[in-house]
């Protein structure tokens, strides 16, 4: 399963490739601008989003859903903690779940090995 991950902090990339590393997932990296070319490229079964990154994000998930196989894709982003606002927007553009960045870190290996409808998916819209 892949797993594309869509961010431009250079030092929190680095995090989640050391992660995917040592989890055996394969992990591709997208930065803001080329996000839906990325998507397109490497056909992942989940889209990780960085809730701050310079994006449309409503752009962004129409465009994912529009795809041959972007109806399956679980589309996860992350924000600041205790930004709700973010959050809220992130729901309201169509993504599966959002999660404060240190739920997302402590998730992030079931995120890149478990396969997105698995039995034991979690839902995070709280």
């Amino acid at each position: 399963m892949t797993t594309l991950a869509i961010l431009d902090d250079l030092f929190f990339v680095a995090r989640l490739q050391g992660t995917a590393r040592s989890c055996g997932a394969t992990l591709e990296i997208a930065p803001s601008a080329r996000a839906l070319e990325r998507f397109a490229e490497t056909a992942p079964a989940r889209v990780l989003v960085d809730l701050h990154a310079p994006l449309d994000l409503a752009a962004l998930v129409a465009g994912i859903r529009a795809s041959g196989n972007g109806s399956h894709v679980r589309i996860t982003g992350f924000y600041s903690h205790v930004d709700g606002e973010t959050r809220r927007r992130a729901l309201a553009a169509g993504i599966d779940e959002a999660m404060p960045r240190s739920v997302f870190v402590g998730k992030l290996p079931e995120l890149l090995t478990r396969a997105p409808g698995s039995t034991n998916e979690t839902e995070t819209h709280s």
